[in-house]
């Protein structure tokens, strides 16, 4: 029985209705006068967003899970790159995106697979950085984030990239998660003039512009 509640909740079947439960509850959240954590729903909007904001039409998102945010934005860039740590969510994303010839799924560790997408990408990407772990399936590397080892890979880059990195609320200087503020400094001394704030428990790094 476990083994079949699993596969409704994260296989073919939970896909297919997991779009419409994340307007309901970005639709709940509106209702309650936005208490507590964004949905999913308004994160894709940030993401969205951004790339309208800066034209950008290539995503790199790290922390695959179920796909979700991959599945949202899919008509919004011409190329998708997605990686995911667990060999089981990642043979789940491959399945889901099948289809979607601009959508390319990485199985790996984030840190150390991110060099070789950013070094080929041919012009500047939104990053959507979630490989964190979060409990249950997610799966855990070397740390609980490898956000900073992430970092240093994008803006190794000489283009200029836009960063989102989710769960801002998580990145208090305790354990593996830099505070915020450590993470202006790291980047003043890769990419010097970068801008970095934090709201809707998102955390945005862009050049000044962005």
């Amino acid at each position: 029985m476990n083994r079949v509640m699993r596969w409704m909740a994260t296989g073919p079947p939970a896909f297919a209705v997991r779009p419409s439960l994340h307007r309901a509850e970005f639709a709940i959240w509106a209702v309650r006068g936005r208490q507590g954590p964004p949905p999913h729903a308004f994160k894709e909007a940030i993401v969205k967003d951004y790339a309208a904001r800066n034209r950008l039409e290539t995503l790199v998102e790290t922390g695959t899970y179920l796909g979700d945010m991959v599945w949202a934005v899919r008509h919004t860039f011409r190329e998708i790159h997605t990686i995911e740590l667990d060999p089981s969510l990642y043979r789940r994303a491959v399945r889901r995106f099948h289809r979607s010839r601009n959508v390319h799924v990485y199985q790996g560790d984030s840190a150390e697979v991110l060099g070789g997408i950013v070094a080929a990408l041919k012009g500047p990407a939104l990053f959507w950085l979630d490989g964190h772990y979060s409990g249950g399936i997610t799966a855990r590397g070397e740390l609980d984030t490898p956000i900073r080892k992430e970092l240093s890979r994008v803006f190794a880059s000489p283009w200029p990239h836009v960063v989102l990195i989710d769960d801002a609320s998580d990145f208090t200087g305790r354990g593996d998660y830099p505070a915020v503020d450590e993470l202006d400094a790291l980047l003043r001394s890769i990419r010097p003039g970068l801008v970095v704030s934090s709201s809707d428990n998102v955390i945005r790094i862009h050049q000044p512009h962005g």
